[in-house]
């Protein structure tokens, strides 16, 4: 007995997570290039500090959020490329199933 059931839609129409949009610059702060991490150590010093002190109380360590590790500006010039991306798909509606509607490329 089979059914013909539709598959849910598996490849999103945007990346999944925000952080690719920002990957994809330059940052204005430390000069990371576009796919390298952000330069930050007081941002990856508090990121340790709290492991520590999690490791201390016997709790496994947390991995954060990669947002959290970049600067403001880059992330803003990331949420920007992907708010206009946002703005130049079509309708969630009339897009086609399986397509990506952002320009970053193969992400």
């Amino acid at each position: 007995m089979s059914h013909n059931t539709p598959q849910p839609e598996t490849t999103p129409a945007f990346p999944p997570h925000v952080h690719e949009y920002a990957l994809a610059h330059r940052c204005t702060t430390c000069g990371a290039q576009p796919g390298q991490p952000c330069e930050a150590p007081r941002k990856q010093a508090r990121v340790d500090f709290f492991n520590d002190v999690r490791e201390k109380v016997g709790q496994p360590a947390m991995t954060p959020d990669p947002l959290q590790l970049m600067h403001v500006a880059r992330v803003d010039a990331g949420n920007r490329h992907r708010d206009k991306d946002i703005a130049a798909a079509p309708w969630p509606e009339d897009r086609v199933p399986g397509r990506r509607y952002d320009t970053l490329g193969k992400a």
